[in-house]
């Protein structure tokens, strides 16, 4: 007598499966196990159905409960910036950047955050020069020279011209 001539069988696989989606996420083993427990309802309805008829009840409720599952996602609204997501490099373009090393043959490197990144240009930058990225290609930004960003006005005159060391005006008094 096999195994999966029992419902529980076909339920217990089915949760396992489902179960084992928050191990290994990815969308998959839910619907698999769905699949398995609809064929445990209809095993247990119908205890008499044979394997060849288990399989293709698995075979459909898994197909159909994939495809509901596509369904589903693709009518989930999506977050904002969630477009960008996996595709970090696109969030560059636009973006002002400083070129740390001078383009020879088109090629060289500009500062993004605490790194440097290899970037291309058909123009020839120098080192210091401010440079915005217009595209991706091959996974490297695209890069134009161009000028920098104007500085923001200041509040104020600087609280004061002494170095960090010496006491100034706005130091709390010593105890």
């Amino acid at each position: 007598m096999p195994i999966f001539d029992h419902a529980w069988a076909w339920i217990i696989a089915g949760a396992v499966l489902a179960g084992l989606e928050i191990v290994a996420p990815g969308v998959y083993l839910l619907w698999i196990g769905l699949g398995a427990l609809m064929v445990g309802i209809f095993l247990a309805l119908a205890p008499e159905m044979a394997a060849a008829w288990q399989g293709l009840v698995f075979a459909a409720a898994m197909l159909g409960s994939v495809g509901i599952g596509f369904w589903l996602q693709r009518r989930t609204p999506r977050q904002p910036g969630e477009e960008m997501l996996n595709r970090e490099t696109q969030a560059l373009v636009g973006r002002r950047f400083t070129a740390i090393t001078g383009f020879e043959l088109g090629r060289g490197r500009i500062r993004i955050g605490d790194g440097s990144y290899a970037a291309v240009s058909e123009q020839q930058i120098q080192v210091g020069d401010v440079v915005e990225v217009v595209a991706i290609e091959d996974g490297r930004p695209k890069v134009v020279r161009t000028q920098p960003l104007p500085e923001s006005p200041r509040a104020g005159p600087p609280l004061s011209d002494a170095p960090p060391s010496v006491a100034t005006r706005s130091d709390p008094p010593p105890r």
